[in-house]
């Protein structure tokens, strides 16, 4: 993890576990022989961000350590950029890492996660599906390749040296060694799924048994270590079995009999490893994708099915090929699927998978079910939500059945409250959004109607209201991939 003469940049965020970080390590500095260069960045979201700053750097100068600060506009970059604040605060801090690491050649990266966020990661990964490497968490060094390919590809290590310590340890040790911190008070908004988990999730399963993050984080050592033996079968079968097409095609093959012989573990992860090796990531493959190529082998030749990150996998003859899958200008394919929303039970969560990533998340709650206070709360959050990923609808007023597809022809979407409506392909053409991009968008419709466009503009129908009974949310899960404007 660390080795003498290192050059390290260190995420300093001026919170308990990155201070604690930046001192171990500047303890270390003579005996190692290393070189810090510790790196902040203000994400312009709190008003006391400035005042941070100004601790970090302060904190900097006293230990010796040269200082790099980035400020950025988080919330108008993602509004721009159709991300969540969170999202994209994670994009920037690491850009910003990596834009200092190249020009001072550190050799590794060293962030501060400790135990407990390695359990709210499994959890996290848990909760919206995952596979064995998901459960295994954050690794205590992982390698990272830069924008080059090939023999210029620049590799970086990520360190996490605090990674088996309690945040109570960080804690305490800076307590007794006279040392403040700053507190970030958006750690306690729970808007944030990962807040969720560590504000709301965790203290609930520690009242079960305190030692919860300690055996949860165990857990994914765990998991690592089996992960790791078995993926050298992995491995072993992807070299003698699959064929990679030339290096710019983006396709892969294997034959699907041979892999449906398999056992049925080593079939799905090797179905996994070519999913990652066509699209190049693997943040938005779950295992409903696994298990959709799974099923498809057994299906006739020329059987396909759409994958995230616009890859299709398709039977043709005895192969089974991964590939990307370009949509022309020209295009008239389209996708959908159909929704009986009688067959949803109160409060019972459908994931629809998105052809270009991602999910849909669909749930329905009765209003008379819920406390008056849960109530009231979801009332207000449906009526003044500006979250661009989840929109609710008064589903009272919706018919049966519920579309999720590409857009049609006789698409219209009503614009404002007076019932105006627009037909869709004129609020394309309005929005300036590229005639090669149109076919791919995803909308929620009720016959032609279009209730929301995913993750860009909703009706102005179907609010909800005092009188609502059943309200019907749509949320958007996954990368931004088909999806951004």
């Amino acid at each position: 993890m660390i080795e003498k003469g290192d050059r390290i940049v260190v995420g300093v965020s001026g919170g308990v576990d990155s201070v604690a970080l930046l001192l171990l390590l500047n303890q270390m500095k003579k005996e190692m022989k290393l070189e810090l260069f510790a790196v902040h960045i203000n994400h312009g979201i709190r008003e006391e961000a400035a005042e941070d700053a100004g601790y970090v750097k302060q904190l900097c100068e006293d230990c010796k350590v040269p200082f790099y600060l980035f400020e950025e506009d988080i919330p108008v970059m993602a509004k721009k950029e159709r991300m969540t604040e969170e999202e994209m605060g994670r994009k920037i801090r690491y850009q910003s890492f990596y834009q200092v690491m190249e020009q001072v050649r550190a050799d590794k990266l060293a962030v501060a996660h400790h135990m407990g966020d390695q359990a709210e990661t499994v959890l996290f990964h848990l909760i919206r599906g995952t596979d064995l490497s998901g459960m295994a968490g954050m690794q205590p060094v992982t390698e990272y390749f830069g924008a080059a390919e090939g023999k210029n590809a620049t590799s970086y290590h990520i360190i996490r040296p605090l990674l088996g310590c309690h945040k109570k340890e960080l804690t305490d040790w800076l307590v007794s060694q006279g040392v403040i911190w700053r507190e970030d008070r958006t750690n306690t908004n729970n808007m944030y799924a990962r807040n969720k988990i560590r504000n709301q999730v965790i203290p609930v399963l520690e009242e079960i048994n305190q030692q919860t993050v300690c055996h949860v984080a165990a857990f994914a050592d765990r998991i690592a270590e089996y992960q790791e033996f078995f993926q050298k079968t992995v491995q072993e079968y992807l070299l003698k079995e699959v064929v990679k097409a030339e290096s710019g095609s983006g396709s892969c093959e294997t034959d699907r009999f041979l892999l449906k012989s398999q056992e049925k573990v080593l079939a799905k992860a090797v179905i996994y490893e070519m999913l990652g090796m066509v699209c190049g990531a693997r943040k938005d493959i779950f295992s409903e994708h696994v298990q959709a190529v799974y099923d498809l082998l057994d299906k006739q030749s020329g059987k396909k099915v759409m994958l995230p990150y616009r890859m299709m996998a398709e039977n043709s003859y005895e192969k089974l090929i991964i590939r990307k899958c370009f949509v022309k200008e020209d295009d008239s394919s389209s996708w959908k699927q159909v929704i009986d929303l009688k067959e949803l039970s109160n409060g019972e969560e459908k994931r629809i998978c998105l052809p270009q990533g991602g999910y849909l998340v669909m749930q329905i709650k009765s209003m008379k079910d819920m406390e008056w206070d849960e109530g009231q709360k979801f009332l207000n959050d449906g009526r003044i939500s500006k979250n661009i990923y989840t929109k609710f609808f008064d589903c009272d007023t919706i018919k049966d059945t519920l579309y999720i597809r590409t857009p049609e022809a006789e698409d219209y979407i009503i614009i404002n409250e007076q019932g105006n409506r627009k037909k869709l392909s004129r609020y394309f053409i309005d929005e300036k959004i590229p005639v090669m991009n149109r076919n791919s968008k995803i909308v929620a419709a009720n016959g032609h109607e279009i209730l929301w466009i995913i993750g860009g503009r909703r009706c102005e129908n179907y609010k909800i209201s005092d009188n609502t009974k059943y309200i019907l949310s749509l949320m958007y899960e996954g990368e931004n991939h088909g999806i951004s404007y």
